[in-house]
């Protein structure tokens, strides 16, 4: 037979997979039955959730603001501006959120169990409500108790928690009534006086901390699409009116605190001007009251022209000093503040108070900004979050520096400060000797009112500035607008189609996916297209699986397909031996390793040549495991080993069997040496005269890929065998026999394929290679339904 070009072994072949599929198409249906009737029950027993939307909109913040000290003064004293990025992180914090669930009254959730689930009921529509003291020490956090109404105004408490079923064992309480079990203090009230449902009631109250990380983790926060300056704020749940009740409050939350933001600089100026106000206000009440009693005793005295003029003067400087004491007083403060290091976002603005410094001004302002959104980023899950971590870390280091920069300029600042005082100072002392050379009473008065008017004047400015900060808190209003209140925007669970398009998907991904890793990473011989892939020797012949008990052809029915698989490839061997030669054919039989079928072919083989008229011997060779003649009538334990060890003669160790023209020579008696016996010469003058005496010599040997016994038999024989068993032979045999071909070692060898089951064979039931199963009479019995679902 010609041999075959070898195929690439790196291709998936398309086809054979699609075949595959169809072969196993019970397979795929079943798994698409059980994938849409498992999306049908998810469908149906899945908890409803909802996704409830809202929007709000964020005033962008300007260089110079429309506030009403805007207006007045030309510039914008408090801007308090944060990014769209910090205010959807400031939304999602828990602190804002743990504000607005102390509005809500969501610590108690209700719930009803129905034939399968536990479903969460509303407030509004729970037929019970309940209420507990937060500030009792044992308060059952987290755990589900349930509520069973015994009559219309009693009923009993009961708990899977073992602590606290045991204090509600054996107890009945009445609507409406307070109770203190173990510290936990509560009343449970019907809403109507009396409850008739015949499903079971539930309740579970939550820890605040728990209830706000909850709601914190579930809220989603995105910019709305088209570059608008607005948030879209979306939350998931199983209880829609409870979602939008949360939501609506929340953004009301978050307006109030953007407000605040606003107002919180205005709040610490007044603060900090209110304080300088009541000590300038003792002042100059205590000046005011020596004014006049000096007036009272004095009354008739005038200050002069002269004495007007030096009053002026010093008047002048000592309110030029006053003004850089109070800025003095500032930068007492704002060192304080910043070597706290705490609450930096709460300092007060330098232009507030009137200092003109573009340097401190511009760095406080950088500050204020930075530690805001260091709060900001502080409130999120840091652990959850490594990014976020170091750049709060990072946050916190320019924080640090910036503080560090400021301290610095304050030195130089007050270093200037300090010579434009000791600057008055001396000015201040040169107009006071002037005055000295006035009357002691006139000087005394203009001493007095000169403090009484420096007193007064500062005391103006700071209303000023006080009046000032009061109009851009009254005239500040929040960045934040609401959009849309909230509303269900979709239904996320059950999910109908979405389920039953992945049912259908996975139904047919996953059979079809077992099947592909199943063949990718087989690797032994399944079909005639893995042997051709691994190796040129031509196929020849396939026998199918054998259903019979008995395992040679000899108890069987001759017209069955297993005899008719052999009769094809005794026609092919004919073909592959030369005719024209004298003597009898030797035929060698091997494989790879034991359990590939070796022995029963080559007995079915020298069975169908008998039964054709042909003498046949059957020598079994593998004399390290020595078959079991029995079925054809030889009990002999004499064989070759006996005959090549020279213990016995031809005649001996020869037996006729039970079929005419078939003759066995067992292996014999197992010798220390088999490999030695079977190349020694007595082996070669066995073989001579065998061909004289017979047309075929079926010869049985060992396995090639054990032994190398084989493959010296194999050089010397007419044709070889060589056996692969379906999804049991290993595809790196067929290489390594490719090998020894191609090395010349052994010639003239073909291939039969054994135990197949012809229906995972890609041409469907092999004509000319048995015919298949079912042709035949004995081929048409009917198997049970579970045999006929192979994989």
């Amino acid at each position: 037979m010609e041999n075959k070009p070898l195929r690439q072994t790196n291709t998936f072949d398309i086809q054979n997979l699609l075949l595959k599929v169809l072969r196993n198409w019970y397979w795929v249906l079943a798994s698409l039955l059980i994938a849409l009737a498992a999306a049908f029950f998810v469908n149906r027993y899945t908890i409803p959730a909802f996704e409830v939307s809202s929007s709000v909109m964020i005033i962008k913040p300007v260089e110079q603001g429309a506030s009403a000290s805007a207006l007045l003064y030309g510039e914008e004293p408090f801007q308090g501006s944060r990014g769209l990025t910090n205010e959807s992180v400031l939304i999602k914090t828990k602190s804002l959120v743990a504000q607005t669930l102390q509005k809500l009254d969501f610590q108690v959730s209700y719930y009803q169990q129905g034939n399968v689930k536990l479903t969460e009921v509303y407030k509004s529509l729970s037929p019970f409500i309940v209420n507990f003291d937060s500030a009792a020490i044992n308060t059952p956090y987290g755990v589900l108790i349930k509520v069973t109404p015994t009559s219309n105004k009693t009923y009993t408490l009961s708990s899977e928690n073992l602590y606290w079923n045991g204090l509600f064992v054996s107890k009945e309480f009445k609507s409406g009534k307070s109770y203190n079990i173990s510290d936990f203090r509560f009343t449970i009230s019907f809403k109507h006086g009396e409850v008739d449902t015949p499903n079971e009631l539930l309740f579970r109250i939550s820890r605040p901390e728990d209830l706000a990380s909850s709601y914190a983790g579930r809220l989603d926060v995105s910019s709305m699409p088209g570059g608008a300056s607005a948030l879209v704020l979306k939350i998931g749940g199983n209880t829609p009116e409870k979602e939008k009740e949360f939501l609506n409050a929340h953004m009301e939350t978050y307006k109030q605190n953007n407000l605040d933001i606003k107002n919180s600089n205005a709040i610490n100026t007044l603060g900090f001007i209110d304080d300088q106000l009541q000590q300038i206000s003792d002042s100059l009440y205590f000046i005011e009251s020596r004014l006049e009693e000096f007036k009272r005793g004095n009354s008739r005295l005038d200050i002069s022209s002269e004495g007007n003029k030096f009053a002026q003067q010093v008047q002048s400087l000592e309110e030029q000093k006053a003004s850089l004491l109070l800025n003095q007083k500032y930068y007492d403060y704002l060192k304080v503040y910043l070597r706290k290091g705490k609450a930096l976002d709460q300092l007060v603005i330098p232009s507030n108070l009137g200092i003109q410094d573009p340097v401190l001004n511009g760095l406080i302002g950088n500050l204020v900004t930075l530690q805001g959104e260091v709060e900001t980023i502080s409130q999120q899950d840091l652990n959850a979050n490594p990014i976020v971590t170091n750049e709060l870390k990072i946050k916190r280091q320019q924080v640090a520096e910036l503080s560090s920069n400021i301290l610095e300029n304050l030195r130089n600042i007050e270093a200037a400060n300090s010579i434009a005082i000791n600057e008055l100072n001396k000015r201040i002392n040169v107009a006071s000797a002037q005055l000295q050379r006035l009357p002691a009473a006139e000087r005394k008065l203009i001493n007095i009112q000169r403090l009484y008017s420096l007193s007064e004047n500062l005391y103006v400015f700071l209303m000023e500035k006080r009046t000032e900060a009061g109009i851009a808190k009254a005239a500040n209003t929040s960045d934040v607008t609401i959009l849309s209140e909230a509303h269900v925007s979709a239904q996320t669970a059950p999910n109908t189609s979405k389920n039953y398009i992945t049912a259908l998907l996975l139904g047919l991904a996953l059979p079809v996916g077992l099947i592909f890793l199943k063949d990718y990473f087989n690797n032994r011989v399944a079909s005639q297209e893995d042997i051709l892939k691994y190796t040129a020797l031509p196929i020849l012949g396939i026998v199918g699986h054998n259903r019979k008990e008995s395992s040679t052809l000899i108890d069987q029915n001759p017209k069955s397909a297993l005899a008719e698989a052999f009769r094809t490839v005794r026609s092919n061997l004919r073909f592959m031996v030369n005719q024209d030669t004298h003597g009898g054919k030797l035929i060698v039989v091997t494989s790879s390793v034991s359990g590939e079928g070796k022995t029963f072919s080559a007995k079915n083989l020298a069975y169908i040549f008998a039964i054709s008229g042909e003498r046949t011997l059957l020598i079994n060779a593998d004399m390290r495991k020595p078959n079991n003649n029995t079925d054809f009538g030889v009990l002999s334990s004499l064989g070759l080993s006996n005959y090549l060890a020279g213990y016995a003669t031809m005649e001996d160790v020869i037996h006729q069997t039970l079929q005419e023209n078939l003759f066995i020579l067992p292996s014999g008696d197992i010798p220390p040496n088999p490999s030695e016996l079977l190349l020694n010469r007595r082996m070669d003058e066995l073989v001579k005269l065998l061909r004289n005496s017979y047309d075929y010599i079926i010869l049985d040997t060992p396995p090639v890929g054990i032994l190398s016994d084989g493959l010296e038999l194999m050089q010397i024989a007419d044709a070889n065998i060589f056996m692969v068993r379906q999804d049991y032979t290993l595809k790196s045999f067929l290489n390594n026999i490719q090998q020894q071909f191609e090395s010349g070692k052994i010639r003239n060898t073909a291939i039969l394929f054994n135990d197949v089951d012809y229906r995972k064979l890609n041409y469907g039931y092999g004509y000319g290679y048995g015919y298949g199963y079912g042709y035949y009479s004995d081929d048409m019995e009917n198997q049970p339904w579970w045999k006929k679902f192979k994989f």
